[in-house]
Parts: structure tokens; sequence; C-alpha cells
């Protein structure tokens, strides 16, 4: 896919530099502000528009990020590519992570969860993987009670809900 080639060379040209971590930051607000105008895309993808005009806009609007994601702008304006942006910060994000031992990991429960039990869930998995977790809490009604972890293509479930169906499971099995 053309985004994670992106991607790929985004992250390896800012490793080189030493500003990935800025350019990480730069991206996801790039993300977001095309998240909160998304009509942008269109614009910048239009063929109605001259390139000169696409390259105009795009610099005026992220003239303050960092020199190779400004380039990768450009580039992504004036190939009508702009929607892959946050496909390539999907994939730069990934490449940033693995390199510094982050894995992310998604918490779910049936009810929102409090900063420190979510702390204590962190902390319980790095210590279970010796790797930096960043997580994401989500809330998912469904549930009834209990987690929900995700994390390095490992899912962990000890919600209410699982315990349930396999009692149910085990209780249709059984032979009277």
């Amino acid at each position: 896919m053309i985004a994670e080639e992106y991607g790929r060379a985004l992250f390896s040209l800012t490793e080189d530099m030493g500003i990935s971590d800025r350019v990480l930051s730069d991206l996801k607000d790039c993300v977001e502000a095309i998240s909160l105008s998304p009509e942008y895309v269109t614009l910048t993808d239009s063929p109605a528009i001259s390139t000169e005009e696409k390259l105009s806009l795009v610099g005026e609007a992220f003239g303050s990020v960092e020199e190779p994601l400004r380039n990768l702008l450009l580039i992504l304006a004036s190939a009508r590519r702009f929607g892959l942006l946050s496909s390539i910060l999907k994939k730069y994000e990934e490449l940033y992570n693995e390199s510094r031992g982050i894995i992310s990991a998604q918490i779910i429960s049936a009810v929102e969860l409090s900063e420190e039990k979510a702390d204590k869930i962190i902390k319980k998995l790095e210590a279970i993987t010796g790797k930096k977790i960043q997580a994401r809490c989500v809330v998912d009604n469904s549930l009834i009670g209990g987690i929900k972890l995700r994390y390095g293509g490992i899912q962990l479930d000890g919600s209410l809900k699982s315990r349930l169906e396999e009692i149910e499971k085990r209780l249709a099995a059984t032979v009277i």
C-alpha cells in the first residue's frame, strides 16, 4: 500500500535526522486538523484546483511543521493523495512505537475506568511484557462487567459477558 511506503520513508528520514518525536506530534496535529475540515482533503485532491494553488494552500496551512513532513504534504497535494495522511500516520506511529519498544494496548471495560485503575492495568501489562505500554481506554456497554485487553496481537477477555457465555456453553454441552 502506498500510504505505508510514505509512512516508512518519512519515519526512516526523520529517524536519521533525529526529529521523529517532533514529526510524530506534527503529523498527529495535521491529521486532527484535517479530520475537523474534511473538505480540505476534497479541495487538495481536486483536479479543478491548480497544483500551484494546492501547494500554496498546504504551505499556508502547514508551514510550521518540520521540513520532511511539510515536503511530504506538498507531494501528497500535488499527487492528489492528501487523503492518505491518516494511513501514513498509522504506519509512522507503528514504526515509531516499534523502534522504542512501545506496545499499543486497548483496555475495554463496561464503564469508564478511573485514571488510577487504568494506570494499575498499564503497570501490570508493562511488568508482564517488559515494554512500555501506550493504552487507550474504551467503554463497551455490552460487557456487563470486567475488562478485555488487546495488545501486541493478544486478546485477554476477563469480561463478565464472556464468563456467562462460557457457562452457557458448558450447560448446553451437559447431557442429562
